[in-house]
C-alpha cells in the first residue's frame, strides 16, 4: 500500500512539475527537477510519464527529434483536485526546487533577438542563440526599416535551430 501511495505522490509531482513550466519538458528536464527527491530514479520518471500520458494527463510532441512533454486541461484540472493531498512540507520544497530548476532551464538554452535603433527608421537586430552562459552564435543584421526588423526578430525566433544548423554545415564543409 505505502508504494502505491509513493508512485500516486510521485505522479502528482511530475505533473506539478509540467504544470509550473511554461514550456514542455524533455524527460531529462524533467528527471533534473526530481534529482533532489530521494525515492525518484530516471526510469521511475520514465514509468510515470507513461502512466499519465495513457491516462490523457500529460501529451508527448515531437520537435527536432526530441520527445517533449506537457500537461493536458485535464491533467491540470486533476492535478488542482489533488494538489491538495500533499503535506504541506512537501508543497514547500517542491515549489522550491521547481522554480530552482525551472530558472535554470530557461537560462540553459535560450533564442532571442534585440532590435537596436541606428537612426530614423533604420535598424539592426542581433539574433542569437546560448546555450548556458556560451553564446553559440550572434548574428547583428542589419533593417531598412521597423517592419523589416520586425519580421527578422519574428522568422528568428521560430527558425533559429535550422538557420544555426544551416549555417554550420555551410561553414564547416571542407
Amino acid at each position: 500500500m505505502s508504494k502505491d501511495i509513493n508512485i500516486f505522490d510521485n505522479k502528482i509531482i511530475i505533473l506539478y512539475i509540467l504544470n509550473t513550466s511554461s514550456i514542455p519538458l524533455t524527460i531529462d528536464q524533467i528527471v533534473k527537477f526530481c534529482d533532489e527527491f530521494d525515492d525518484i530514479t530516471y526510469f521511475d520518471v520514465c514509468i510515470y510519464i507513461d502512466m499519465l500520458k495513457t491516462s490523457g494527463y500529460i501529451k508527448e510532441t515531437f520537435k527536432d527529434n526530441t520527445v517533449l512533454y506537457s500537461i493536458t486541461d485535464e491533467g491540470a484540472s486533476t492535478l488542482q483536485e489533488l494538489i491538495e493531498l500533499i503535506p504541506g512540507v512537501n508543497i514547500f520544497n517542491l515549489k522550491k526546487v521547481v522554480n530552482k530548476n525551472i530558472m535554470e532551464i530557461k537560462t540553459e538554452y535560450s533564442i532571442d533577438t534585440n532590435i537596436i535603433p541606428i537612426k530614423f527608421d533604420e535598424y539592426k537586430v542581433s539574433c542569437y542563440i546560448k546555450d548556458g552562459i556560451d553564446e553559440l552564435v550572434n548574428i547583428t543584421i542589419y533593417a531598412g526599416n521597423k517592419e523589416q526588423a520586425k519580421n527578422i526578430s519574428k522568422n528568428w525566433s521560430e527558425n533559429a535551430e535550422k538557420i544555426y544548423s544551416k549555417l554550420l554545415e555551410m561553414m564547416t564543409k571542407d
